[in-house]
């Protein structure tokens, strides 16, 4: 039996399992854990130098082993390489062959910005459906200059620690995409119940308040 827990992806094994397995799609690289950046259109990202290849694939193994070291992944090919992504630091993304890997558990990350690497490169940030990711409602220009500048410097905690101390994230969810100014995009949850997003970090007063005000405007269409 395959337990994934939370969005940290964290990896436990009861027995073994079989080669077709349903595994999110993650890897690590250099302690950072990687989820596969399914929705936002990468293609603005361009790709800069070689770091390494996945050596390991937990999908190809009946018996496959606990956790993740570095260059192993959940299901991409042994031999997929990895690169570096152009105007972003390592740790906050990686393309996987032609698909983009975004952060998401990094230990020594202090900050959202630490983990994605953001300040100063957001252009906009809008509410998304949570059934297919279409367009809701852009932030208006006041309420937008407001996230920019405070997102990045929330405090980040890994995601196994916000679901203990909020009752496994459970409440309400806002689904938001954050554009960046050079095209590409990254896509966040916000908790109504525990005012916090994912990737984790709790809001403080200030953006809470706004990211309720926003919303509203939605249905005062």
């Amino acid at each position: 039996m395959l337990i994934l827990t939370g969005c940290t992806h964290k990896i436990l094994q009861s027995k073994c399992i079989g080669v077709d397995a349903d595994y999110v799609s993650i890897l690590q690289w250099d302690g950072i854990l990687y989820a596969d950046q399914t929705g936002p259109d990468p293609s603005p990202l361009a790709k800069g130098k070689a770091i390494g290849t996945i050596t390991y694939s937990k999908s190809k193994h009946e018996c496959p082993r606990p956790g993740l070291q570095d260059g192993d992944a959940t299901n991409l090919a042994v031999g997929t390489e990895l690169y570096e992504v152009k105007g972003y630091k390592t740790s906050a993304r990686l393309w996987a062959g032609d698909r983009l890997y975004v952060a998401s558990n990094n230990p020594a990350a202090r900050t959202l910005n630490d983990l994605l690497d953001v300040a100063g490169k957001i252009q906009t940030v809008r509410f998304i459906s949570g059934n297919d990711g279409s367009d809701l409602m852009d932030f208006t220009p006041e309420a937008n200059a407001v996230f920019i500048r405070e997102f990045p410097k929330l405090e980040y905690l890994p995601f196994e620690e916000l679901s203990k101390q909020t009752k496994s994230w459970v409440g309400d969810k806002y689904w938001m995409e954050i554009e960046m100014k050079d095209g590409s995009a990254v896509r966040i949850t916000y908790n109504t119940m525990f005012p916090s997003f994912l990737p984790s970090a709790y809001a403080t007063p200030e953006l809470a308040e706004l990211v309720e005000q926003q919303r509203k405007l939605i249905y005062a269409q």
